[in-house]
């Protein structure tokens, strides 16, 4: 893997995340806007874009890959409650931040960031592998989640919160694939005319989420750099060394190491928001987290990839 691409492919999607800070910043658009864009990529671009993934997949995609892409993922959400909470212990994260931390480190920006910078280094075939873990994603996000961030716990879980857009566009790709079902051609291509549009929009939105921090205490949250270096950095180089003895198809790892070493999601932020949670410190959090992407990606891909 040419390093310099991935080092382009980075800064020109935080380029693009710093156009919608600047747009928020210099009033252009709302935060009403923000939140507007969100709901229509979750509920049109994204999907728009997993069922489209489908068509670019090569006609010679080994199944067995497939399920092993599906094994890796709901390992991987059921180990990591386990490793979150060693870490908030080695950070010694306050007791009432716990949870929040737990939170972040389990469930990273897969869908708004990892879709695009997949697809940035892998291309567009490589979005049906996150598609399968995305699924994993939402249905561990939608219940262990909810149970982490809300005070309610178990009460605070739905099914309709469950059967979200992306999460029935994941499961509708994937039984595509496994029937071996093809659109008509007119309708792939608008699928895949719509999903495309989801990397722009998603750094857009990303960066009006980020322009409502106040940027010094941003800064001052100094547990969030050690935690950088522990989930993006430390993390991914550990799960190298134990799946590349498992993953032996380098494009099927480089995949997974790729959203594993993503930056804190920002449905951390809405669920903060949701359920009461502490939304600042998880803002930080995506903050930081975003930022440091631009170098911990591109380091992580020279190292492993």
């Amino acid at each position: 893997m040419d390093i310099i691409i991935v080092i382009s492919q980075m800064l020109e999607l935080f380029l693009i995340l710093t156009l919608g800070y600047i747009s928020a910043k210099g009033k252009i658009v709302s935060p009403k806007f923000g939140t507007q864009l969100s709901n229509f990529i979750l509920s049109i671009t994204l999907p728009c874009m997993m069922i489209a993934s489908v068509a670019t997949m090569p006609d010679d995609t080994n199944k067995n890959d497939v399920l092993l892409m599906f094994v890796i993922a709901i390992l991987f959400y059921v180990v990591m409650p386990v490793v979150a909470y060693g870490i908030t212990r080695i950070l010694l994260v306050k007791k009432e931040e716990r949870n929040l931390y737990m939170y972040m480190t389990i469930w990273s920006n897969v869908g708004f960031m990892g879709f695009p910078v997949i697809a940035s280094i892998f291309g567009e075939g490589a979005i049906f592998y996150a598609t399968i873990f995305n699924l994993i994603f939402n249905i561990s996000n939608f219940t262990l989640g909810i149970m982490l961030m809300s005070s309610e716990g178990k009460k605070a879980l739905s099914l309709k919160k469950l059967l979200s857009p992306g999460m029935i566009a994941s499961i509708v790709a994937v039984i595509m694939f496994v029937a071996n079902l093809r659109l008509p051609e007119i309708l792939n291509a608008t699928l895949k005319t719509v999903g495309s549009t989801t990397t722009t929009l998603a750094m857009i939105v990303i960066g009006i989420a980020l322009s409502n921090i106040p940027i010094k205490s941003v800064f001052t949250e100094i547990r969030l750099y050690p935690y950088v270096i522990i989930k993006q950095i430390l993390l991914p180089l550990f799960a190298w060394e134990i799946l590349k003895n498992i993953i032996t198809n380098p494009y099927l790892l480089g995949i997974v190491i790729v959203i594993i070493a993503m930056p804190v999601g920002t449905s951390s932020v809405l669920f903060a928001n949701r359920y009461e949670n502490n939304v600042s410190l998880a803002t930080k959090g995506v903050f930081i987290t975003t930022l440091a992407s631009v170098l911990t990606i591109p380091i992580i891909s020279y190292l492993l990839l």
